[in-house]
């Protein structure tokens, strides 16, 4: 096979690489430069037969080199081509770019509700992204700075171990740990060094930037709303002409409120707004009509006379509207009761429909022996409710704030109205009217309602209905002795006033007076759950900081660099190959005899 132009591999000479023309190296050594040539062509070497190398030539004998090829060009070194920072400055630009976009972004949804971007692209994912780029360009200046500063170093003749001290730290963490332990003093390099390790912990903190809570918001397409009634004129036909009642729909709200067995039985008939989402909130007071009750002890105000028959002293009980407790039964009777009495305390105070007189015997435990009367009046009456509402969690709670009601009893054949004053937004007075027929149909319904007695002995009693029996026993303490829970039958009347009014507020429709929902319908503000951006600004510090330090690192190791005159060789080795460094063999030379 013919030879082809032969290969070489460029060896320094002792005068270009700057050996000292007395350098005892020859081509024999282990050192690579060659102090009688230059290079040493592939083809001064020959494979015999048997496949072993042959030298064709001496080494020491440029003669015998084949004259044909022409001696190689030395390759320009790095330091006469000069050099430029432009790439590590680019790359500390991108990672600045970075940094400022991620700021940018977490500064435009901070406090907004998730972004919603095309491909489901989430902020996080986003985020991570441009925070991933950012440490990728911002690590470029900071090793190549590294990778400077190490000949920069070299030339003020420190260890030569530092050399790869330095490489180490250029390429990672762990070679940025040595770097700040093994090598003396404090220098520039050492930033770099530090600025390596930080960057560890950009990802936890910027992970550690956006978090993302929940908060309530108005849910603008929908509303909450509570029905309201402005005006009652429902009724029912008597059994005998002429004669009005209440509907089966009011007869059966006025059952439901005596017959109610539950402790503070009035809790029982709050309504159930419209809340789609279970948190809503009326931002104002609102109005509605409704059916009040209050009740009073009249004890003190009983009359007691009592006269001796021969030794048998009976005593009757009296009160100053005429109500009337027989004590000549003694102890069978356990409670008398009247709703065609006046009131004693609040007589013509309000639009009343109803009033109950009660007067109970206290007695031993055989019903024999009377030892006392109490009495309790309550009445019932139109009124209009001012309201404050607010659904919380599913809980509905409303409260009466005010209340208002008409001067006087109603008058026979006139309507029963009630005028509230402006409120909120409103700037008139509104006037709620319960029409004459049907308040005068219910106070007939309750003309002899509550009236009756309950009478008993050991083991037995007895009613004058159902009502009387129900009254008295949820307003009895269970100690068969006449007693009175506390409340007695109070609870009882205002368990009957809730259970009305819940059935004019649901029953209302629009009439003359309420002609659109608005008018019918309290409207509220529906919250719902919005989950949104909430940035921590201090987490952002450490990237901040670190880009920083990476521009002043950068900046501080071109001004050293320019100082001390070496070239722009930054990572790379071939200074080392070439010898670019002043006396770079006579350390090698010393290193290597004190290896």
């Amino acid at each position: 096979m013919p030879q082809t132009g032969g290969m070489h591999i460029q060896i320094p000479s002792p005068t270009s690489a700057g050996l000292s023309p007395a350098s005892p190296y020859s081509v024999r050594s282990n050192s690579p430069l060659v102090k009688d040539r230059n290079y040493v062509e592939l083809d001064d070497f020959k494979l015999d037969e048997t496949g072993q190398s042959q030298q064709q030539y001496s080494a020491h004998d440029p003669s015998s080199r084949p004259q044909s090829l022409p001696p190689r060009p030395s390759p320009a070194s790095r330091d006469e081509n000069g050099g430029w920072w432009l790439f590590e400055i680019i790359a500390w630009v991108v990672s600045a770019i970075a940094l400022a976009v991620i700021i940018i972004i977490i500064a435009v949804t901070d406090e907004k509700p998730l972004p919603q971007w095309p491909m489901n692209i989430t902020l996080n994912s986003f985020v991570s992204f441009m925070s991933t780029l950012m440490k990728a360009a911002l690590i470029i200046p900071v090793t190549e700075s590294i990778s400077q500063l190490k000949w920069v170093w070299f030339k003020k003749a420190e260890s030569l171990e530092d050399i790869q001290t330095f490489d180490e730290a250029s390429r990672g963490t762990w070679g940025s740990l040595k770097l700040l332990f093994k090598t003396k003093r404090l220098h520039l390099a050492k930033l770099g060094a530090f600025i390596t390790i930080l960057t560890l912990g950009v990802d936890p903190f910027i992970q550690q930037v956006i978090v993302y809570p929940t908060r309530t918001i108005p849910a603008t397409s929908r509303n909450a709303s509570i029905p309201l009634a402005l005006e009652y004129s429902d009724y029912a036909f008597g059994a005998i002409l002429a004669t009005r009642e209440p509907t089966l729909g009011m007869k059966s709200a006025i059952n439901n409120g005596v017959y109610d067995t539950n402790d503070h039985p009035q809790n029982d008939f709050a309504l159930t707004p419209q809340c789609a989402t279970g948190n809503c909130t009326w931002p104002e007071t609102y109005h509605s009509l409704a059916v009040c009750s209050k009740c009073a002890n009249t004890t003190s105000l009983i009359h007691k006379t009592c006269d001796d028959l021969n030794g048998w002293v009976t005593c009757n009980y009296s009160l100053p509207n005429g109500m009337f407790f027989n004590g000549e039964n003694r102890g069978w009777l356990y409670m008398n009761a009247s709703s065609g009495m006046p009131t004693v305390n609040f007589n013509d105070s309000q639009s009343t429909i109803s009033s109950i007189n009660t007067m109970r015997g206290l007695h031993d435990a055989s019903s024999y022996n009377l030892w006392g009367v109490i009495s309790n009046e309550c009445v019932l009456y139109f009124c209009v409710n001012e309201y404050r509402a607010e659904v919380s969690n599913g809980n509905f709670k409303e409260t009466v704030v005010a209340s208002y009601t008409g001067e006087h009893d109603p008058v026979y054949g006139q309507n029963i109205t009630i005028e509230v004053p402006p409120s909120g937004k409103r700037k008139t007075p509104q006037q709620f009217i319960v029409e004459s027929i049907a308040w005068l149909a219910i106070d007939g319904h309750f003309g002899d309602f509550w009236t009756g007695n309950v009478t008993g002995h050991t083991g037995e009693r007895s009613s004058t209905n159902d009502v009387l029996s129900a009254l008295y026993d949820l307003g009895d303490d269970g100690s068969g002795l006449g007693t009175q829970k506390p409340g007695a039958e109070n609870d009882t009347i205002a368990a009957v006033a809730a259970s009305m009014t819940k059935y004019l507020r649901l029953s209302e429709q629009p009439t003359k007076t309420a002609g659109n929902r608005s008018d019918t319908m309290a409207i509220g503000t529906v919250w719902t759950a919005e989950t949104f951006v909430h940035v921590r600004w201090e987490w952002m510090i450490l990237p901040v900081v670190l880009e920083g330090l990476a521009l002043a690192f950068l900046i501080g190791t071109i001004i050293q660099s320019k100082m001390s005159g070496i070239a722009l060789w930054k990572s790379s080795t071939l200074p080392m190959l070439e010898g670019k460094v002043r006396n770079l063999q006579d350390r090698f030379a010393n290193y290597a005899d004190r290896k």
